[in-house]
């Protein structure tokens, strides 16, 4: 009886000393391992403040998170408008931002970013413009601090349509584009029916 009483704790030490240890501290990911740690990469490692949002490849057309370096988080807007690079259009990346917008003015007003542009936005309807609005407020809140996006036209408040073609003249936020983003995140089975 008391063999027992010691073998279970014994176990327990043992297959708890195979496990992997956490680090203590942050460390570098060799080079040749790196690979295996990534998904589909266009252009360079994504992180933080350093990613736009462009329409992707494919039938779905849903955005993707690209990597760019712009000087500051503050340019991050100007680089979004810039479009596509040679590589991503190689890749078939678009953007439904038309390249004869430009932004006028981005200002931070606390947790919300005012992003004036010319009118030329207003070109665009329908599916298209959802998803321009969707690139400018999901590169927005890359810019850390930044919850909100209120998009004015030379000045002027407009209403925008949202992911699901309600309008609102409210400052809009992520959530009001929701499925229009790529994600790595596995799709959830669906719920079963008690039947």
């Amino acid at each position: 009886m008391r063999r027992s009483a010691w073998a279970v704790p014994a176990a327990v030490l043992l297959l708890g000393a195979c496990g992997i240890q956490p680090d203590a501290a942050p460390r570098e990911v060799p080079q040749d391992e790196r690979a295996r740690l990534s998904g589909v990469s266009v252009g360079g490692d994504a992180s933080g403040a350093e990613r736009i949002y462009l329409v992707g490849p494919g039938d779905d057309r849903l955005l993707w998170s690209v990597p760019r370096d712009p000087s500051s988080s503050d340019k991050l807007i100007d680089v979004l408008f810039l479009g596509p690079n040679e590589g991503e259009r190689d890749e078939q990346f678009t953007t439904n931002i038309p390249t004869t917008v430009r932004v006028l003015s981005v200002d931070a007003e606390g947790s919300k970013l005012v992003v004036d542009v010319s009118s030329d936005l207003l070109s665009v309807s329908g599916n298209a413009l959802v998803q321009a609005l969707a690139q400018i407020v999901y590169t927005a809140g890359e810019i850390d601090g930044i919850q909100s996006v209120e998009i004015t036209v030379e000045s002027d408040r407009q209403a925008w349509p949202t992911g699901d073609l309600d309008a609102t003249d409210e400052p809009l936020t992520v959530y009001d584009f929701p499925g229009l983003v790529r994600t790595a995140q596995p799709a959830y089975p669906s719920v079963p029916s008690g039947g």
